[in-house]
């Protein structure tokens, strides 16, 4: 072979692996830019659904709580009427932050999410319809004991509906950690 021939063709091959490095090199950095971006966006949806989880857990736990009281205060010979009324004014006030709290969670999802926080949500005003009832029975000959015995249950079946919510936002938040395919 000639030595111009051999020049050519080592500047050839030389020149043929110059730009196979650089074309691996550019494909490798646009991975590495999609994987990173990929984890980005699987963070920032994980903070997304954690403060929409958040911002419907607080006010339905407050709004559980001052459920709470406000049966008490309707229990027993001599009950504090004012006290009642108060209550559940402040829980009406409270279920309009908790509805607002679950439009923005229903966007975020995931739909198992969703369906926990709807039957919290319609738990929660079942509870103050219930008190609602007791209290404008009050002075009833049976001592509104059917109120009673349904606030019971009630009480119970939204702390079961709570603790469902909180596991199914717990999973689905579990679930976005990682991105698929990274």
């Amino acid at each position: 072979m000639d030595q111009g021939l051999a020049a050519v063709l080592g500047a050839t091959v030389g020149v043929l692996g110059t730009v196979s490095a650089s074309a691996i090199s550019g494909w490798s950095a646009r991975q590495q830019v999609q994987s990173q971006a990929k984890i980005e966006h699987a963070q920032w949806r994980r903070q997304t659904r954690r403060d929409a989880y958040s911002a419907f857990l607080a006010p339905a736990n407050e709004a559980r709580t001052t459920l709470k009281i406000a049966a008490r205060a309707l229990i027993g010979d001599n009950p504090d009427l004012p006290e009642a009324d108060r209550r559940l004014q402040v829980a009406q006030e409270q279920l309009a932050v908790v509805q607002a709290a679950w439009a923005g969670l229903a966007v975020e999802g995931p739909e198992p999410v969703e369906q926990a926080a709807h039957s919290v949500r319609t738990g929660l005003h079942s509870m103050r319809t219930t008190l609602l009832a007791w209290r404008d029975s009050m002075g009833a000959p049976d001592l509104n004991v059917t109120f009673v015995e349904r606030h019971a249950v009630e009480a119970t079946r939204i702390s079961e509906r709570i603790g469902r919510f909180t596991a199914a936002a717990r999973t689905a938040l579990d679930d976005t950690e990682s991105p698929s395919g990274v």
